[in-house]
């Protein structure tokens, strides 16, 4: 059968995985193939995580056919390969809508499925989470298998290890798979990986040991007593080769490598763990992207695939809204501008060389570009000992990836008030990635800290001056940017604009005395200003105000505005509880006049998670954060007041 199948006879038959497990042992073969062309004839139409779901099409199919996860347990980490878990477990229909407004999601999901145990989107938890899974089953008569699925990458994050010697103490009975390709959505780094690559060199003493396991077995007489010999000798053999053997030092049992394309020897592997005791690591080997015609080379260019383009007549009407560089690029830009002028910048990333916007930093300035892999904590705090060197060290992290690192945040940086700048890409709702991945807490979690300041940029122009401006400071400060571009047309040319202060607002439409000021923070600057465009039709006076920090707040012009107008409205990309609205907040009680409260209204998402959709701005429209949804909610202000 060819690996491209042009009919899926036996996917068709597979409506559970009660389904696979009826399959004949041979016939497995050939839906791994069925499953891998689904995805990528699927997945390419939709966009979603490609190349990891097809580099663990046959571990999934070989999992379910050995375990009945109706009963057992399994944990993906990250559970962006889970797509084959996701077709095999009768949800084949919920691709023609993956990652897209109220279609299936691209992560585990318990609301899905019950085969699904936790909606993650984040590395390195599924042994902890597994270890929780099997203690608690252990209390039962006839415990169900815990599997727990790990890449190699997502190994290298500290909460993996501290599950890991956990679990060597308790002794509990667990299977954790390696997923081991060598990528996460860049290449692994770190000496860890560079272990694993030394136990991939010992594929061939593993060859050699099972074949020479089947010629003494087939001695007649003495071959059987002969097997625990064997089973001894290739411990010597393995320890030689890679001496210390990491993971049987923890206390755990380790079985590999295994090629993890090889169903028929997957299905015997598994078989066979499935009745040790204690926890047992599986190495399995897998290729990235594998069955795409840009694997091999690329498996970063189709780890993530945006949706096909669909080929329609063009007309008048179809004109596409131009647009700025993305602000990943803007920042990226003004890091490499930044560096060239200052020596003393370096460019730190957890794993996110693309994603952050730092290919070229790191091209350009290796010496001062810095990937520590999957290791949030460890990314702020090695920042922290860069700063405290008397060097500028700027942190590009996802928001929702830096509240990993909250206590370095805390602790190494800001009660030691390091210049240390943390560039949160990300901020604010990410569309198709949902949930999991939203970044709409970090002014929270962030803005309660001593010593820190918080800014975000509107445009390109103002993300390379904030970012110079943080770069210049004493102490930490962070800038958030959403995922999207800037804007083409910035609002006022960078020789007219205020100098960019920490504190210091900005107004960009002046308002009349007694009408409404909206303050809107960052990406929905031009959301506020379209709004106000359309008020004006009607003579609504709108004055729209750029804040630019959140802390330290402009309280000169935030007071003279809260006297001035009858409405003071805020709007931020980021959850109303703790944001930039109750920052505001805080300072209107404080006033002496007593009222400022009564005129402040303030606009963000509400208290829940965001689901994904198909767009970022597709969430905002859905919560009113809009220029549409702002306009709406300034008319009924309005019209109120007028009423009283």
């Amino acid at each position: 059968m060819t690996d491209t199948p042009t009919s899926y006879s036996l996917l068709d038959r597979i409506k559970s995985p009660a389904d696979v497990r009826a399959l004949g042992a041979d016939q497995l073969t050939d839906l791994s193939a069925e499953v891998r062309s689904f995805l990528l004839e699927s997945v390419q139409k939709t966009g979603g995580h490609l190349g990891s779901n097809l580099g663990v099409v046959e571990l999934t199919v070989a999992l379910h056919f050995v375990y009945n996860f109706k009963r057992d347990r399994i944990i993906f980490d990250v559970s962006h390969q889970s797509y084959p878990h996701k077709l095999l477990t009768g949800r084949r229909e919920g691709f023609k809508n993956l990652r897209q407004t109220g279609g299936m999601c691209g992560f585990t999901n318990p609301h899905e499925s019950e085969y699904d145990l936790f909606h993650t989107g984040h590395a390195g938890t599924s042994i902890s989470l597994g270890l929780g899974m099997a203690v608690a089953a252990g209390r039962e008569e006839d415990p169900p298998h815990v599997v727990s699925l790990i890449g190699d990458a997502a190994l290298g994050a500290g909460v993996a290890f501290e599950a890991l010697n956990h679990a060597g103490a308790l002794g509990a009975r667990m299977l954790v798979i390696l997923n081991d390709n060598e990528w996460s959505i860049s290449q692994s780094v770190g000496a860890l990986s560079r272990y694993l690559t030394r136990i991939r060199s010992t594929r061939f003493i593993q060859r050699a040991g099972h074949e020479t396991k089947k010629l003494i077995h087939a001695v007649p007489v003495i071959g059987p007593k002969l097997d625990k010999t064997l089973d001894d000798l290739g411990e010597v053999m393995r320890h030689m080769v890679v001496p210390g053997h990491v993971f049987e030092e923890l206390g755990v049992r380790y079985v590999g490598p295994v090629d993890g394309h090889d169903v028929d020897r997957l299905v015997e592997t598994l078989q066979r763990v499935r009745e040790l005791e204690g926890v047992v690591v599986l190495h399995v080997l897998t290729e990235k992207g594998k069955g795409h015609p840009d694997g091999p080379q690329h498996p970063e260019r189709v780890h993530a695939v945006k949706p096909r383009k669909l080929e329609a007549p063009k007309s008048e009407e179809q004109t596409s809204k131009p647009q700025g560089v993305p602000f990943t690029k803007a920042f990226g830009d003004a890091l490499c501008s930044l560096a060239e002028r200052d020596l003393r910048v370096h460019g730190v990333t957890a794993a996110m060389v693309g994603g952050t916007g730092l290919i070229d930093f790191a091209e350009r300035f290796p010496s001062r570009f810095h990937d520590t892999g999957i290791t949030e904590q460890h990314a702020v705090g090695f920042c922290a000992g860069l700063a405290k060197a008397g060097l500028r060290p700027v942190a590009a992290i996802y928001s929702t990836f830096l509240q990993r690192g909250y206590d370095q945040v805390f602790q190494e940086v800001a009660l030691q008030n390091l210049p240390v700048v943390l560039a949160l890409d990300r901020a604010g709702p990410v569309g198709q990635d949902g949930a999991t991945h939203n970044g709409v807490f970090d002014l929270a979690y962030l803005r309660t800290l001593p010593n820190m300041v918080l800014g975000s940029p509107r445009d390109a122009t103002d993300t390379r001056r904030m970012l110079e401006c943080l770069v210049a400071s004493e102490g930490p400060g962070a800038m958030r940017f959403p995922r999207a571009n800037c804007p083409l047309l910035e609002t006022i040319p960078e020789a007219e604009r205020r100098p960019m202060e920490r504190g210091k607002a900005e107004v960009l439409r002046e308002g009349e005395p007694g009408g409404v000021a909206i303050w809107a923070l960052g990406q929905l600057v031009g959301e506020a200003i379209a709004a106000a465009e359309a008020l004006a039709q009607d003579g609504i006076s709108v004055a729209v105000i750029d804040p630019r920090f959140v802390k330290p707040l402009d309280e000169e012009v935030l007071a003279l505005h809260l006297r001035t107008f009858s409405h003071l409205v805020t709007v931020e990309a980021h959850q109303r509880m703790g944001g930039f609205g109750s920052a505001v907040l805080e300072f209107a009680a404080r006033l002496p006049e007593g009222d400022g409260l009564a005129r402040v209204r303030a606009l963000g998402l509400p208290d829940r998670y965001l689901d994904h959709a198909t767009t970022p701005e597709t969430q905002l429209q859905s919560v009113g954060l809009d220029a549409a949804g702002l306009e709406r909610q300034v008319r009924a202000l309005v019209a109120g007041s007028r009423v009283k």
